[in-house]
Parts: structure tokens; sequence; C-alpha cells
């Protein structure tokens, strides 16, 4: 079957990986971002994430071409191609988890979590709300621009896409196909974002018994209030446990020593080819333990061959969000309403591949683009945001210091 077959992804990322060199090499911007940026200390991780936001871009095409064909919405057949999906969100929150925890242990007491809540929103919102009201509009249009919703249930319905829900806009049934319902994630992150502190009390600032106590039952509140809207699964919850995990195992120099050989990139390699070819499913025991083990040893530096280390895979990686966010949009442009409008069959293999070798490498173009324009200035407007509540504070303290004098 065409649809299992892993030359498709291998050609997809050849062609997403030329396009990012061919834009290093004819975009300055681009090019002086990475020299800017130079190596960062997890340059493995920036790495990944670039074959991981992709790669879910592959198992959505899959989805979709199978869609196309049978009118049915489900995993691909082949485990390859499944955990291209499922495989690489839960690496997506094993590096969430160990930046942040990584982060907690390194700044103790010490971690400003000002910064930390400012950076979180400004990283997240500046590139979602535009795909938000893209969202809405193209709802619209395809209605005919009809109001079918009351003023009070659309603005419910605005609320809820704005905390990374999903209802359906306007009546427009199954509206977050339109992006894939790639925004499921977004809750899982904000969760561990909220939880964090409460977890750090715990874990690492050990306070008194009462404090622990109340600190879990705050964990367990969050859980309950995010999971009411965005149905929080607690095995998909532990991929972030094997970030945790390798936040530890950085801090014990002869496992990172060993990390860094050919033999552990061999058996990370081996690792996740066992767990994206054996398994069908990614949030379970023994596939999360698999990449768990992947991971730490990417995360101890290990380049796996030098497959992580090129500047086209690093930009691969700085553009990662745009590409996750976006994709399913693009996708969805190309390749159902692009060939209705054009008069092509997009159920035929040849005409299919050809559209997705096409939104392989203008996804790249359109999330470098975003990246340049709405990422980056929108993670710039955040530092000046956070100057700013810094220097409202120290001058309300002023204030406050003069007053008691």
């Amino acid at each position: 079957m065409t649809e299992t077959n892993p030359l498709i992804a291998l050609a997809a990322y050849a062609l997403a990986i030329v396009t990012a060199a061919l834009l290093l090499r004819a975009v300055p911007k681009i090019n002086r971002h990475l020299t800017h940026s130079g190596e960062s200390r997890y340059a493995s991780i920036d790495g990944l994430r670039g074959y991981l936001a992709f790669g879910v871009f592959v198992h959505h095409s899959i989805i979709t071409w199978i869609f196309l064909r049978t009118g049915v919405v489900d995993f691909p057949p082949s485990n390859f191609y499944s955990q291209l999906g499922q495989g690489s969100v839960a690496l997506f929150f094993m590096i969430t988890g160990f930046l942040f925890w990584n982060r907690l242990l390194t700044q103790g007491r010490q971690h400003d979590w000002l910064a930390f809540a400012v950076s979180r929103v400004f990283r997240l919102y500046p590139l979602y709300l535009p795909l938000m009201l893209i969202v809405f509009v193209t709802v619209f249009y395809l209605q005919g621009w009809e109001l079918k919703e009351s003023g009070i249930r659309l603005l419910g319905q605005i609320l809820a896409w704005l905390t990374f829900d999903r209802p359906d806009v306007n009546q427009y049934h199954q509206t977050g196909m339109l992006i894939s319902n790639v925004t499921w994630t977004l809750g899982y992150e904000v969760f561990f974002y909220l939880a964090l502190p409460l977890a750090g009390m715990v874990f690492i600032y050990r306070g008194s018994w009462l404090q622990v106590v109340l600190c879990l039952i705050g964990i367990y509140a969050l859980y309950q209030l995010i999971g009411w809207e965005h149905s929080l699964k607690k095995h998909f919850l532990a991929s972030f446990l094997g970030g945790i995990g390798a936040a530890y195992w950085i801090r014990r120099p002869n496992l990172v020593a060993w990390g860094q050989t050919r033999l552990a990139g061999i058996v990370a390699l081996v690792a996740l080819a066992v767990a994206f070819t054996a398994f069908d499913r990614a949030f379970s025991l023994k596939p999360l333990l698999l990449m768990s083990l992947f991971f730490v040893i990417v995360a101890s530096g290990n380049t796996l061959f030098g497959a992580l280390r090129p500047r086209s895979i690093r930009w691969l990686g700085e553009i990662s969000y745009s590409t996750y966010l976006l994709h399913g949009f693009v996708l969805w442009v190309m390749v159902q309403r692009l060939p209705l409008l054009v008069g092509l069959d997009a159920r035929d293999t040849w005409t299919y591949l050809a559209l997705l070798a096409v939104c392989s490498c203008l996804l790249i173009i359109i999330c470098s683009l975003t990246f340049l324009y709405i990422e980056k200035p929108g993670m710039t407007a955040g530092k000046t945001v956070l100057q700013w509540f810094r220097r409202s504070r120290k001058a309300d303290k002023t204030l406050a210091e003069k007053i008691a004098r």
C-alpha cells in the first residue's frame, strides 16, 4: 500500500531540508539569525525539534490522503506513519519537561517566575491568534458569511478557542479539522506550565509537609480544571516524565559522557526505530521507555552521527512551532481546497504525491516567514513587556518606601 511506504516520508523530509538550505543561502536575515543564535547548550535538541514538527505534518498528510479516498479519519495503517505523529508529540512533551525542569534544578529558588509566565504567553499566542483568526474567517467564508449562532454562543466559541479548545465554530462541522486539530497538545503544555511551580515546591524546594500536601492538591485541582475542557489523559502526561528524567541524567557526568559516544548513538537510533515500528501507539509504557532512552542520549549532546547538526536542520528546529501550528491549514488548502478550484483529483496517487511535494516546500517557506515576522517579534515584545513589569514593580516599591518614611 502506498500510504505505508516510508519512501514518501523520506522524500518529504528531503524536500523540506533542501528548502531550508536554499532559504539559508537566499535570505540573509535567516542566516544572520542562526549566526547570532549560535550553538545553544542543547543544540542537538534544537535539531530534533525540526524533525519532530515536520514528522507531525507527514503523519497528517497520510491521514488526509486516506480520508480523501475513504471518508474516514483514522490513524495510518503503518506503525511508522502513526508514530510520526504520536511519537513526535511525546518527544515534544519530553523536550518541554526537560528544558523547564532543568531550569528549575539549575536556578532553584532564584527562578524568575514572572519572566517564565510572560515568555510563555508571548511564545504561544503571537502566532496562535492569527491562526485562530484565519480559522474563523475561513469558516464564515465557506458559509457565505451567514451567522448561524447567537452572539453569546459565538463569543463562547471564541473564548474556548483562546484557551486552545476546538469547538465547532458557527455550526461548521469539525472546525478543528481545518488545522488537523493540532491545538490539543497546547492544553497539555499549559497544564505543565501552570503545575510547574507547584511541582517545584514539592520536589525541589521541599517545604513543610503541609506545603507539600497543599501543592499536590493544587496540581490535582489544575488537572481537573484544565481537564474539564481538554480531557487530559494521564498516559499522555507521562511523556513529560521522560524529559524530567533527562534533567537529572545530564547532572551525572559519567552518564553524559556515555551518552555522547558512538555506541550511545546506535542505542538511541535502535530504541527510536523499535518504538516507531513495533508499536502503533506512543503513549504506553514500552514505547515511552524506548523514546525516553532515545531522548536522554540526545539531551546528553549526541548529534546522532551528525543528523542533528546541519544548519538546515537547526533552521527547521527554529521554525518548529510555526510548522506544527500551521501545517494543518496549509495541508487543508493545498490538498482539499485547491484541487476543487483547479479541477484536480487529489485521490489519484500521483496527483496527491505532487501536491504533497509542493506542500512540503511551501510549508517551510511560509513557516520561515511567520517565524521571522510574527514569532520572533512576539518573543521580543515579551521581553519588552517583562521589562515594563519590572520597572513598574520597582517604581511601586520605591513609592511605598517613600510613603513608609
